[in-house]
């Protein structure tokens, strides 16, 4: 794993190269590991690494395997994970509640979508020539994306981990940014190491409109379940997710 000199770039500008030192900082191995030592007792998840993946994709994430590139850095991997759980809170809600407005985003049964989520490891048609992005497909994307880290803030004040909370919203509409312009422009859009994707999107001055954030009343802190997720119908759904 590289440690801070190597993922702080000389040639950033100062106060982007300063806050992500902070981050940095603030989220070290032993951080990381103490939060994930907790999540792997709670969800019996199996992390792994490899030296990269295909596509550049940093992540793949398919229930409770999570296998992480080398390369990235230990806030990413965090944010990744924590985001994941927070997808996995927001499915299961979703189908409890019998609201279908998100599912093309999540249910591969039968079709593939190779934007965020799709079905087959390593294929690259969908992000050589992705699906037209329209408003209503991108208010979609931005309030699952919200969701998922509203489900995910739950989860970690559930379980004690409030401490985490501010990794979630450090990334969140950078992260956004992100995905809706890998939907919308496919592979060119594709950042070329965690290093900048941190500098072009996460600290990037990035912000969301919360007009966009409505989520048909999928999320509700009040009635959050920490042991909601369905593993067997996330698995039946075949979802994979995967951070490019």
């Amino acid at each position: 794993m590289s440690d801070i000199a190597n993922i702080i770039d000389e040639t950033l500008p100062d106060e982007t190269g300063r806050r992500m030192g902070e981050l940095l900082l603030a989220i070290g191995e032993s951080s990381y590991d103490k939060l994930t030592n907790a999540l792997v007792e709670k969800f019996g998840l199996d992390l792994d690494e490899v030296d990269h993946h295909p596509l550049n994709i940093k992540a793949i994430i398919k229930g409770r395997k999570i296998t992480f590139a080398k390369s990235v850095s230990w806030p990413s991997r965090t944010f990744m994970l924590l985001h994941s759980l927070g997808h996995y809170y927001f499915i299961c809600e979703a189908k409890r509640k019998n609201i279908e407005r998100y599912a093309y985003i999540y249910d591969l049964r039968g079709v593939q979508a190779a934007l965020h989520y799709y079905e087959h490891e390593g294929s690259g048609n969908g992000l050589d020539a992705p699906p037209e992005m329209t408003d209503e497909k991108r208010k979609d994307r931005v309030s699952f994306e919200v969701g998922a880290n509203n489900f995910a803030v739950e989860m970690l004040r559930s379980l004690g981990l409030s401490a985490y909370v501010p990794i979630i919203r450090t990334y969140e509409a950078g992260d956004i940014h992100y995905i809706v312009d890998v939907s919308r422009y496919g592979k060119q859009a594709i950042t070329s190491s965690d290093i900048n994707y941190l500098q072009k999107y996460v600290f990037a001055g990035h912000s969301v409109d919360p007009a966009d954030a409505y989520d048909d009343g999928v999320f509700d802190a009040s009635l959050f379940d920490v042991d909601a997720i369905d593993w067997t119908f996330l698995e039946d759904i075949k979802l994979e997710i995967h951070f490019f």
